[in-house]
């Protein structure tokens, strides 16, 4: 879904990135680091991982600056913006990517469940979004980055808080990209299938497909060539679709995009093949 064109990334751009110590951050920070030099305000919780990827950056050639804390805290969303516009100036790119997740049955997951898993996956981004965007529409130029998940738009049992939270953050997305258009923002939403991240490890998920890719059996080598994609590939296809300047909502890996394309096609087939999905699945990663 392409809309408006927006500049291409510019050299030195300043760039706020959340989740930025593994995965998909990470990969992305140190592509925009390597191509743009850019001035980098990253986060994430992890103290000794978020400083890797700051010294890494940092060796690739650009500045760059770590907030380590929970996202879903509204001192560390104000301390991101504050940073950024002290040490560089206004934001001129803004990567939502940190990601929470609680699996389980609809009534093992509690109401405190839900409101860490939305805090982080949508509120989070929500709010950002409320603080920064003021500067991009004020000078017409500006690029806003949601990585949701295939979550957010198929939902199944065992994944209904994560994937409520991904939808809301799909369709704030979707809807922000239509209504920014006329400011010259460009908005794009990422909805990821397998990523081979760490994410799943952290989230207690038994389906991990880093660690099932190292294997050598014929799951193994799907998994690693068909099934899923590396951090650094995921990196790339944003970064590609962020250079291309128009507002879009980009499906990563090919069984998401046939998932995601079979639901628009045979609603009915796709429901009937998610009840077959136990709920009690240790498996979030979608």
């Amino acid at each position: 879904m392409d809309r408006m064109t927006n500049k291409a990334i510019e050299k030195k751009s300043n760039i706020i990135i959340t989740g930025a110590s593994t995965g998909i951050g990470q990969a992305l920070a140190l592509l925009l680091a390597k191509k743009y030099s850019a001035n980098l305000v990253l986060n994430a919780r992890g103290i000794d991982e978020l400083n890797e990827t700051v010294k890494k950056a940092q060796i690739l050639g650009s500045n760059a600056i770590s907030v380590v804390g929970d996202i879903a805290s509204s001192d560390i969303q104000d301390k991101l913006v504050e940073i950024c516009l002290e040490k560089y100036g206004k934001p001129d790119i803004l990567i939502n990517n940190a990601g929470l997740a609680k699996s389980g049955p609809m009534m093992e997951i509690t109401f405190d469940d839900w409101q860490k898993v939305f805090a982080v996956n949508f509120f989070a981004a929500l709010r950002l979004i409320y603080k920064i965007a003021p500067y991009m529409i004020e000078k017409k130029q500006g690029k806003i980055v949601n990585v949701s998940s295939l979550a957010g738009k198929i939902a199944f049992p065992g994944s209904v808080c994560y994937s409520a939270s991904k939808f809301a953050l799909t369709g704030l997305s979707s809807g922000i990209a239509a209504e920014f258009s006329q400011y010259g923002v460009q908005v794009v939403t990422v909805s990821p299938g397998w990523v081979r991240t760490n994410f799943f490890v952290k989230n207690a998920s038994s389906e991990d497909p880093t660690q099932i890719a190292q294997g050598t059996n014929l799951k193994a080598w799907l998994m690693r060539n068909i099934l899923s994609i590396s951090s650094e590939t995921a990196a790339l296809q944003i970064l590609k679709t962020m250079e291309s300047g128009k507002s879009k909502d980009i499906v990563l890996t090919m069984p998401a995009i046939i998932l995601e394309r079979l639901v628009g096609i045979c609603p009915d087939l796709t429901f009937a093949l998610s009840r077959k999905i136990p709920a009690n699945r240790r498996k979030n990663g979608l």
